[in-house]
């Protein structure tokens, strides 16, 4: 929903294929499953012109996550996750890709669970009508969708380049979507290895809870203080402290300074207060 690709191009897609740099998140699509006279087949995209669409955050947060569970799957059986890899892949190798009739299957296995009268493909035209509803322009969306015509010849070009407007468009796109619920693990993931600074942030602030620098009940600093301390400013220390509410670790009333907590069984609850 978030990139409009079509199935087959979705099924296609390489570790190769997706880039998770901070600030660029992108995905190239350039090629397609397709059905053949020998059965489904790696081809050319529909319109035979390759694109590259920039990602939301929360979608190349999940690829993030999902690219270590490939990585761990693939060390289990004592090989390291190759680039040529399809990322989708039901096998642990990833040498062969989903088929398009399969992902179908399991979409509307879970939409029938679900009680939503809808299909896979219509996940194309709600991104397109959330993008327009959101303001970006037609030609915008065109070129993230793969439509021939309508501008698609400004993504031709075989470069890492993503327009302003695109950018625009999956920012407009993100900001109608509901936050995705964070798992325990999500929150480990963060702590262990965090990539922004908000979540760096929190991390050593989780550190700092746990050392006992900080009990429970005790305030924690301002965002100006915060953002002074990092270097950053202070909507990012803000975010910080946000990170930690979604932990647990901290409680933020209106109007008032975030308060330590932390949930029972943490290992600074079992610290002198």
């Amino acid at each position: 929903m978030t990139t409009g690709a079509r199935r087959g191009e979705l099924c296609a897609i390489r570790w190769s294929s997706i880039s998770l740099e901070l600030g660029r998140e992108t995905i190239w699509l350039r090629t397609a499953i397709r059905r053949s006279p020998g059965g489904w087949a790696e081809g050319d995209l529909k319109t035979h012109q390759q694109r590259r669409i920039a990602l939301d955050t929360e979608t190349a947060d999940v690829l993030r996550v999902h690219q270590e569970l490939c990585r761990d799957r693939m060390k289990s059986i004592g090989i390291d996750l190759s680039d040529l890899a399809f990322a989708f892949s039901f096998e642990p190798e990833g040498l062969t890709p989903p088929t398009p009739d399969s992902v179908t299957q399991r979409y509307d296995r879970m939409v029938e669970r679900l009680g939503i009268a809808t299909t896979f493909h219509k996940l194309r035209h709600y991104s397109a009508t959330e993008l327009i509803l959101a303001g970006v322009d037609i030609r915008t969306v065109a070129g993230r969708l793969g439509h021939g015509g309508g501008g698609t010849t400004t993504l031709k070009a075989d470069t890492a380049w993503v327009s302003e407007a695109d950018q625009r468009a999956v920012s407009g796109l993100v900001a109608r979507m509901p936050p995705r619920p964070r798992t325990e693990g999500d929150a480990d993931l963060v702590r262990a290895g965090p990539r922004r600074p908000y979540e760096e942030i929190a991390a050593a602030l989780h550190r700092r809870i746990l050392d006992g620098e900080m009990a429970s009940g005790d305030e924690l600093p301002t965002g100006r203080i915060i953002a002074e301390q990092f270097g950053v400013s202070p909507a990012t220390a803000q975010r910080a402290v946000k990170l930690l509410e979604t932990w647990g670790h901290v409680t933020v009333g209106r109007g008032l300074r975030a308060t330590v907590t932390l949930h029972p069984g943490s290992p600074a609850d079992d610290e002198p207060k």
